[in-house]
């Protein structure tokens, strides 16, 4: 997983409020135990306390507490949770052979490009993000991420990733490319719908839709 960047500076103070939230669990700790301070110095021990109450609850909001109601309600995040696996298709401009099993049922040659069945798998913690997006073909993981939420009406995710390539596969070397996506919650499905386009030496482009399916 990696880091991604966000348009909401939302981090700093959260950091201030999960510090304060360690202080606060270290002076009762402080309170109904007096053992560490008995073997170490009191100095010595507060650090300890307030540094490892820290990382739990850092752990907790990193992990847990970011995607919940709650959270979003004392405004600690704004960034959509995009967790879990997501399916759907991508239409590539790409007009060499496809294998049959690799196309979508919905692919029509009388149009431009091609739609390919295609799947995403997204790790997402507060901080770290990971998109793996895998064809029949081929799989590619992102290394570079961004976040929007202020500018228009729906959340959008951004992000850079490296493909492999396949040696099983004509043409499809090594690249690298940028996908953009745009993240919609209407209740009873949530989906992400864009675009994608790849470096040098691939010099593809191509719709791009998905479904949360987990």
């Amino acid at each position: 997983m990696h880091t991604y960047s966000t348009d909401n500076d939302l981090r700093p103070k959260v950091y201030g409020v999960l510090a304060l939230l360690a202080y606060g669990i270290t002076i009762l700790v402080e309170l109904v135990t007096t053992t560490l301070s008995t073997v170490l110095p009191f100095a010595v021990g507060f650090v300890v306390s307030w540094g490892l109450a820290f990382t739990v609850v850092w752990k907790i909001h990193d992990r847990w507490f970011w995607k919940t109601r709650i959270a979003r309600a004392l405004g600690f995040t704004r960034v959509p949770n995009l967790n879990g696996k997501w399916e759907g298709w991508i239409v590539t401009s790409y007009e060499g052979d496809i294998d049959d099993q690799a196309l979508h049922p919905d692919n029509a040659p009388s149009e431009d490009g091609q739609k390919m069945k295609a799947w995403l798998d997204i790790d997402q913690t507060w901080r770290k993000i990971n998109v793996h997006f895998e064809t029949t073909q081929t799989p590619s993981d992102s290394n570079g991420a961004t976040m929007l939420t202020e500018e228009g009406k729906w959340p959008s995710l951004s992000y850079q990733y490296e493909n492999p390539g396949s040696p099983l596969v004509e043409g499809l070397d090594m690249h690298f490319g940028t996908a953009s996506l745009e993240y919609r919650d209407e209740g009873d499905r949530e989906t992400l719908e864009g675009l994608y386009y790849t470096g040098p030496g691939r010099d593809n482009n191509g719709l791009m839709y998905f479904e949360q399916v987990d």
